[in-house]
């Protein structure tokens, strides 16, 4: 899913408010992000309620940047190696940092273009901002830049093991989807 999804349940909350109940629970949820019309049962709903909190238009920029930054070379045998698999390079860093701080700032965007586009004003105070979606993104960017290969804390080879960043990214990914009806505010 992504952060249009999420925006989608936010905007449901301010547009559709009379349809979408204050704190929607899963199944409003799920209906809301993948469109209403779908047939949802208990497992899609729970389903797509956790996709819902997957950053993905974020996450595709944090790859991109990564990948433009990866310094290749050849080695002896000329092989291209990765460069800067040999030590951690303060670009990963700067580039995670930048992707984490983005995130807020683009669920913001694609709310008010969304809020624009139902004749609705734009969310200048932040009382009318899609705080829980603000959120969630951004834990949700950090859980699985987290878990990605090669990512900054994968250098950290004393706490970091990937099957630990995997389960943690299905673990937050889960509870995010889980307590959204709790922790999303009511309108």
């Amino acid at each position: 899913m992504s952060i249009s999804t999420m925006t989608n349940v936010a905007l449901a909350r301010q547009v559709y408010a009379p349809r979408v109940p204050a704190q929607p629970g899963t199944g409003a949820i799920a209906a809301v992000a993948g469109g209403v019309g779908m047939p949802t049962n208990q497992v899609t709903s729970t389903l797509s309620a956790i996709t819902t909190y997957v950053p993905t238009e974020i996450l595709t920029l944090y790859v991109a940047a990564r990948s433009a930054l990866t310094q290749t070379g050849k080695d002896a045998t000329g092989a291209i190696q990765n460069i800067s698999a040999a030590g951690l390079n303060p670009s990963e860093w700067v580039t995670f940092a930048a992707a984490g701080a983005l995130t807020p700032v683009v669920v913001w965007l694609v709310y008010a273009a969304k809020l624009r586009a139902a004749s609705k004003p734009l969310p200048l105070r932040p009382q009318t901002w899609p705080v829980w979606e603000m959120f969630a993104a951004t834990i949700a960017f950090v859980v699985w830049a987290f878990a990605m290969p090669n990512s900054p804390f994968s250098y950290y080879k004393d706490w970091y093991s990937p099957a630990i960043a995997g389960l943690a990214v299905l673990v937050i990914s889960t509870i995010l989807g889980l307590v959204a009806p709790i922790f999303g505010p009511s309108r």
